[in-house]
């Protein structure tokens, strides 16, 4: 346990010397690839607005199946992990022969998923098919999940899912949590099921004022209750310290440093244009899948990618333009830049939420 604490002591020391390297070289190491919008849910959250038969173009499978011959000659494919998210993946015609096409040309892909559609035999299926990873979401107890996923039976289902992924023998598995006032109280029993079920990582979010969710304040968590969700995850991760179950809050805002170290494994670090980029649905190219659509910064359809990621991704990589209101003058700039990219909100030109100031403090120690 000593070792284990001195290690982090160590990773978070040598950050930002590493986050200064990771800037500077940009080597790309995860790619999402948002293969569709339609969905089998109907999230209350969902920052995309997906449905059953959303509005807009899809990238054609054939599309699909050369960017990933291309990316293979492009890239070292041993170097680059694939995600595939939505939407749905598995409501996406065709993703079976895109995923066997990304294991042919040798790259290494997980996929993030509601699990409705995830019994057994398809979870069988996919690992046959390559899969390495996956990360399903269920948002607190069956009546609580159910709601904030519009829809009935999907607590089941998600569980179905986790418990046939736990069989499996993937590089990594989680499961993420929505958090917000309905399920806040039922994390403790989420928590028990999970164990229960075998899950040994679990990421939690809170909801943030995007999409559907930006104008439903039943949705989100009042400075309150981010408070009391973080106290109870480092309290958590306390208790489980050694157990081989890791709780984890998630990557998506700068906390300050005493806090950071409670209920993160690793330090806050936006990776988004730096080491993640991704392809939207319509061939987008942008940093990460969440992101404001005024930062896409090409399309697949008429542009090279790798010239993208090497010529177009420098707003990501030095953030000084998203330095405008309360971050003027903050004394944590240095550190957390701007806050999570996917919180920016382009049409009020700042992000849409600072957690750094959710905390009456001034900590200008290290991270």
């Amino acid at each position: 346990m000593r070792r284990s604490r001195f290690s982090r002591a160590l990773r978070r020391g040598l950050h930002p010397l590493y986050r200064s390297l990771e800037t500077s070289v940009h080597p790309l190491r995860y790619l999402f690839l948002e293969v569709t919008r339609k969905c089998n849910l109907r999230c209350l959250h969902c920052g995309s607005d997906c449905g059953a038969d959303p509005s807009g173009e899809e990238l054609s499978t054939a599309q699909w199946l050369a960017f990933v011959d291309d990316l293979a000659v492009r890239f070292d494919p041993r170097r680059i992990f694939l995600v595939f998210t939505g939407g749905e993946p598995l409501c996406r015609a065709g993703i079976f022969d895109i995923m066997k096409r990304a294991r042919d040309r040798g790259f290494a892909y997980g996929m993030v998923t509601n699990g409705f559609g995830l019994t057994a035999p398809h979870v069988r299926t996919l690992v046959d098919l390559g899969l390495m990873s996956a990360t399903v979401s269920l948002d607190g107890g069956r009546e609580s999940h159910d709601w904030l996923r519009g829809t009935r039976g999907s607590f089941e289902r998600a569980m179905t899912a986790i418990r046939a992924l736990c069989r499996e023998d993937l590089r990594f598995f989680d499961v993420v949590t929505c958090v917000n006032p309905r399920n806040l109280t039922e994390l403790p029993r989420v928590l028990d099921l999970l164990r229960e079920a075998g899950v040994r990582a679990w990421r939690l979010f809170s909801i943030f004022p995007k999409g559907r969710a930006r104008d439903n304040p039943e949705l989100l968590l009042s400075c309150r209750q981010v408070k009391e969700l973080l106290a109870w995850i480092g309290d958590t991760r306390r208790a489980l310290e050694g157990s081989g179950f890791a709780v984890d809050f998630s990557c998506e805002g700068y906390l300050p440093p005493r806090v950071d170290r409670a209920v993160r494994s690793e330090p806050y670090f936006c990776r988004a244009g730096i080491s993640i980029g991704s392809v939207l649905v319509d061939g987008s190219i942008a940093a990460c899948p969440n992101i404001d659509r005024s930062l896409v910064q090409g399309s697949i359809l008429r542009d090279d990618f790798k010239a993208v990621w090497d010529g177009r991704f420098e707003p990501f990589r030095v953030r000084d333009w998203m330095r405008t209101g309360p971050c003027t003058s903050c004394g944590q700039w240095s550190r957390c830049r701007g806050n999570s990219l996917h919180l920016w909100d382009g049409e009020r030109g700042e992000t849409a939420l600072c957690h750094h100031r959710l905390f009456a403090v001034e900590e200008e120690g290290g991270a």
